[in-house]
């Protein structure tokens, strides 16, 4: 169990005490909103602070708007606020503003139901449009100069990961010639992936940094590649030898061209198997990675083949 406060925690907390700080010397009635904003609007890169803030200026302005206007009308009604949350969705999906659809109906029942007597809907509106500009502006800030998140590091820990994964995995399912899972390496390209879309979605990546992820990308192609690979030989060496051997035997005497023996197929699927080694061996290289020191036979033609190959240590063409 991981017990350590990470440091968004600790930029979160910083970011409300700033807000509330704010919320004293200008005198603003309701700070909640601007603390709720800030904690929403603290992700885990300064992108997507800005862009979790920015759906959330869009929604606050959506609901502010339509909610001074029926609270003008009749506020507290039941009535109007179904009709009115109806109309705000209505609204946000025609703008195509989908992720602000929530805030949005959210700020319009707050400008509906918590209006008091005899207060403007207008103001009241227009400081919760303010509140929100407020908090997310202190967690972009804050993200951004606070100990920003280093993708650097996270990107070359992952990265780290998936080549000893990738390393041993190979060289294990090339030993034994099939057999050997290798789902874990998936899931280590997808952690891998998640970290370098954040970072190249960052607003501070300069022109040296772009041509080190460049290379990235392509180095994260080529592990997709080796992936799929080994993928194939597990799909074919995962059939046991008597699920060939048992297959029914079908009458081919009408058909154009002969069926083709067993042993032919044999041959097929040796043939495809050195192919994919020859592919995986070739992106070991490709990638700086150790070679495997032994390959070995399918396994499910590993009886076949010991009749014929007496020392099969390595498969070459």
């Amino acid at each position: 169990m991981k017990l350590a406060i990470g440091m968004r925690n600790i930029k979160t907390a910083l970011a409300v005490l700033i807000c509330l700080l704010i919320s004293k010397v200008f005198n603003l009635e309701y700070p909640f909103y601007a603390v709720i904003a800030t904690i929403i609007a603290m992700e885990n890169s300064v992108t997507n602070s800005y862009t979790v803030g920015k759906n959330r200026v869009m929604g606050t302005i959506v609901g502010a708007v339509f909610g001074m206007g029926f609270a003008l009308i009749d506020p507290h009604s039941a009535i109007f606020s179904a009709v009115g949350i109806v109309v705000v969705i209505y609204i946000c999906n025609l703008l195509k503003w989908n992720k602000s659809v929530s805030i949005a109906s959210i700020v319009f029942l707050a400008i509906m139901l918590n209006l008091r007597p005899g207060e403007n809907p207008w103001f009241y509106g227009m400081n919760r449009v303010l509140d929100t500009l407020i908090g997310i502006g202190v967690a972009v800030i804050i993200n951004y100069l606070v100990f920003p998140p280093n993708h650097e590091r996270n990107m070359e820990q992952r990265r780290k990961i998936l080549r000893q994964r990738l390393t041993v995995l190979s060289h294990e399912l090339l030993a034994e010639g099939g057999g050997v899972h290798i789902s874990s390496l998936k899931k280590d390209m997808s952690e891998l992936e998640k970290v370098y879309e954040i970072y190249t979605s960052e607003f501070h990546l300069n022109k040296k940094k772009r041509t080190i992820m460049d290379h990235l990308e392509e180095e994260i192609d080529i592990y997709h590649n080796t992936y799929s690979h080994m993928r194939m030989l597990r799909l074919l060496t995962d059939e046991p030898p008597q699920a060939v051997e048992s297959k029914p035997q079908v009458d081919f005497k009408f058909s154009s061209p002969p069926a083709r023996p067993l042993t032919v197929h044999g041959e097929d699927l040796l043939m495809i198997y050195r192919y994919h080694v020859r592919c995986i061996l070739q992106d070991l290289t490709q990638l700086g990675l150790m070679l495997p020191t032994k390959i070995a036979p399918p396994l499910n033609l590993r009886k076949e083949l010991s009749g014929e190959h007496k020392n099969v240590n390595r498969i070459n063409d």
